[in-house]
């Protein structure tokens, strides 16, 4: 049974369940659930479509997610972050639609492990107060926009950017929320007119679109109640693995 698709019954099953989990880190962190749901979508999915189908729902869940941490946007870096992200956007779609699969799981496997291990080893001791220069924000916005038109996973740049800037908890989801909201947004328009979204993406999108609000609102509800760091170790060793099998699958 394929429910019209070129992909199995089990397979949309598998992609319900990564959106449902992706869905509830990214409410709970601010961040997390391309880094979660791309690698673990290519196991079942053409890598083309995984990335779509997450641009698609990754734009849903970082609006309600700005919209529920909105009270201390850090405006200049979101501002940086975007322009570098919007600028850089259109080489992440000429990577999408011309990379072989290959090229494009051994990209995702390697910024995915990278991005675990910085984050499980590398920000013990954010900079608090630090100010970078205003350049690393675009440059951090642009490689950010590549990742995010090419492998729908711009996290990890803005993460390492953010987590030096020294901000807070609510500072940090409220920033990164605004930049994933600008970037979604525009970066789908890139991707259709590229000619990149296709039926089975949207297909899948719309099918698990349920699953991605009902993980959105349990994420939420548990980042009230739990501290960010309990969240943190979970996310750290599920982007390690992921990125493992990623690139295993890669090869196999």
């Amino acid at each position: 049974m394929s429910l019209g698709l070129t992909i199995s019954l089990w397979a949309v099953v598998a992609v319900a369940a990564i959106v449902l989990l992706s869905a509830v880190l990214q409410a709970a962190l601010g961040f997390g659930f391309a880094l979660i749901a791309v690698p673990l979508l290519m196991l079942v999915l053409p890598p083309k479509t995984a990335v779509i189908c997450v641009f698609l729902l990754a734009s849903v869940a970082s609006v309600l997610t700005l919209r529920a941490a909105r009270a201390e946007v850090k405006v200049a870096e979101a501002r940086r972050l975007s322009i570098g992200a919007v600028a850089a956007m259109p080489l992440g779609v000429v990577l999408l639609l011309s990379a072989p699969s290959l090229v494009l799981r051994l990209m995702l496997g390697l910024v995915t492990i990278a991005a675990a291990l910085w984050m499980l080893f590398g920000h013990e001791a954010p900079l608090e107060g630090h100010q970078p220069s205003a350049a690393l924000g675009y440059v951090t916005g642009a490689i950010s926009g590549v990742l995010n038109t090419s492998l729908s996973t711009n996290g990890p740049p803005l993460v390492v950017y953010l987590r030096h800037r020294g901000l807070g908890p609510e500072a940090f989801r409220s920033t990164i929320s605004v930049v994933f909201t600008v970037s979604n947004l525009v970066g789908l328009i890139m991707l259709g007119v590229g000619g990149a979204i296709h039926r089975d993406a949207v297909v899948l999108a719309l099918v698990s679109g349920p699953f991605n609000i009902v993980g959105w609102a349990l994420g939420n509800a548990l980042a009230k109640r739990l501290a960010p760091h309990h969240f943190d170790r979970v996310v750290d060793v599920a982007l390690l693995l992921s990125g493992v099998v990623v690139l295993l699958r890669a090869f196999v």
